[in-house]
């Protein structure tokens, strides 16, 4: 009996017909596009933000601690057993020049600024008007740049209010110039990784309690009340109605909390 043969199939037109297929499909379908945003692209500007002032040497009160738990108080050794005398030492860091014309200056201290109702005036305006100056750039460049710029004016602006209501109050004593202290003295503490961390706590202690007594020690001669004595009060009443005394002695408290600021710099411990 014969074997029967299998028919072959024509392979040669399948490909024909996959490759007309794909021509059709090709043609008949439409490809979507990217499409891309209409975007203005902000020009180049000159303007540069401000940098912030290098801190000269005589503005900063500089308190190391090492692992064997010795202070050197800006050069100085401070044994750990008189480590109650530092408060003495930050307050005559922070007073030495207050009060001190330009003859009378301690070099090594930070300087005082005379502020007067002029000095105020002209902040506000020269402020004002760069805030102007920004929106008006603003509404021609609306750009991020700008935005943080205005933003930036806008809390200069704020600091200067601030400090114009503290010198209102300020004045009602009969004082025509109000001291500030350079913008850049702080106290930086700067310890060691061994450092014990009662050192440390008795430290922040101690600086707290030199601003708290000069802010007490003008408080008395400005207004006859202690500064801690009114920030107390303030903070256990300040939701209650007390429409006179309450914001009377927020006016107060910031106006102490600029004569004498808190700037403390913790710098992370070293080897």
């Amino acid at each position: 009996m014969s074997k029967r043969e299998i028919p072959e199939i024509n392979a040669g037109s399948m490909a024909d017909i996959a490759f007309l297929l794909l021509i059709f499909f090709l043609v008949t379908t439409t490809m979507d596009k990217d499409a891309g945003y209409l975007r203005q692209i902000p020009k180049k500007l000159d303007i540069e933000m401000e940098k912030p002032p290098k801190v000269e040497e005589k503005n900063i009160y500089e308190i190391k601690i090492n692992d064997r738990q010795e202070m050197f108080v800006r050069d100085s050794i401070l044994p750990v057993e008189e480590i109650d005398n530092l408060h003495r030492r930050i307050k005559h860091f922070f007073l030495a020049n207050r009060g001190k014309g330009a003859g009378e200056r301690k070099l090594n201290y930070p300087y005082y600024a005379n502020i007067t109702k002029a000095v105020i005036d002209g902040g506000l305006a020269q402020v004002n008007a760069e805030i102007e100056r920004i929106e008006a750039e603003m509404e021609r460049d609306p750009s991020d740049y700008w935005g943080q710029y205005y933003e930036l004016q806008m809390n200069k602006l704020s600091e200067w209010e601030k400090k114009q209501r503290a010198f209102d109050l300020y004045s009602e004593s009969g004082a025509t110039i109000m001291p500030e202290i350079a913008r850049e003295a702080h106290i930086r503490i700067v310890p060691q990784i061994g450092t014990d961390y009662s050192a440390f706590i008795a430290i922040q202690s101690e600086i707290q309690r030199a601003i708290t007594e000069m802010r007490d020690e003008e408080s008395m001669k400005l207004f006859n009340i202690k500064f801690s004595t009114m920030e107390k009060f303030y903070e256990q009443n300040k939701n209650e109605d007390m429409p006179t005394i309450l914001p009377l002695y927020k006016e107060r408290i910031e106006l102490l909390k600029i004569l004498f600021p808190e700037k403390i710099i913790e710098v992370a411990p070293k080897n």
